[in-house]
């Protein structure tokens, strides 16, 4: 009788971990085929951030994004479907075969995808928060398709900002959607400064121009790098 319930014991721990796996997903990335739904998420091998489905307090929209694994409640620093939310809970994000992310409602209608001209063999989050997918071949791993290249709002350590990139606002506290203000490079011929800008077309706050290590009205930010023209 105890050897019984000692092996049932053992079974119900092994299923419980087995189930626990499954809810918070497996490792930190996605390979051909695989997908991500309901409470499901990966998360980068530091254990800093996390990738997976939320939806904002107080609303019935999902999306798909990024945030701090490790703070309660979430910081959000980046959203795939931000103007595009999914209206319950049984979207998923899928890996295609064809080596693209494409995520779908619940009525299986994509509602975005990344646009690749090379296939991807695995979709991974980094240690820095960048949602990448990777081509894998002749021995060397090839990034073809980033989240850093594609940011909402935030700006994180290790991102670069070339012009006609910009971070924009949310909406409001709860709603992801592009808000009234965008954080760019000055898109005027040999300006170097960042430009606060309020719907789409007023200039709100200037950086004044990069001096070489610092803008001009932001000298706190002197050898700041990751800004870049291209």
């Amino acid at each position: 009788m105890a050897m019984k319930c000692f092996v049932l014991a053992v079974t119900m721990i092994i299923v419980v971990n087995i189930c626990s796996s499954l809810a918070l997903g497996g490792g930190d990335s996605l390979l051909l085929g695989e997908s991500l739904a309901g409470n499901r998420s990966i998360i980068s091998k530091n254990g800093t951030f996390e990738l997976g489905f939320f939806s904002p307090r107080g609303t019935s929209n999902w999306y798909i994004g990024i945030w701090y694994a490790r703070i309660s409640p979430k910081v959000i620093v980046w959203v795939a479907n931000r103007d595009n939310p999914i209206r319950s809970i049984l979207g998923v994000l899928k890996f295609s075969s064809d080596g693209h992310l494409r995520l779908l409602d619940g009525k299986g209608r994509s509602v975005w995808s990344t646009d690749l001209a090379a296939k991807g063999s695995r979709a991974t989050i980094t240690n820095s928060g960048n949602f990448i997918i990777l081509c894998d071949r002749h021995n060397k791993s090839e990034i073809v398709w980033e989240s850093f290249a594609h940011p909402t709002d935030t700006w994180l350590p290790g991102m670069k900002v070339w012009k006609g990139m910009k971070l924009t606002s949310w909406k409001s506290s709860v709603d992801p959607a592009s808000g009234l203000f965008s954080l760019g490079m000055d898109m005027s011929p040999g300006k170097t400064q960042m430009l606060l800008v309020y719907n789409n077309s007023v200039p709100y706050l200037s950086s004044g121009e990069w001096t070489g290590n610092s803008f001009a009205n932001v000298p706190e930010m002197a050898d700041l790098s990751g800004c870049r023209e291209g």
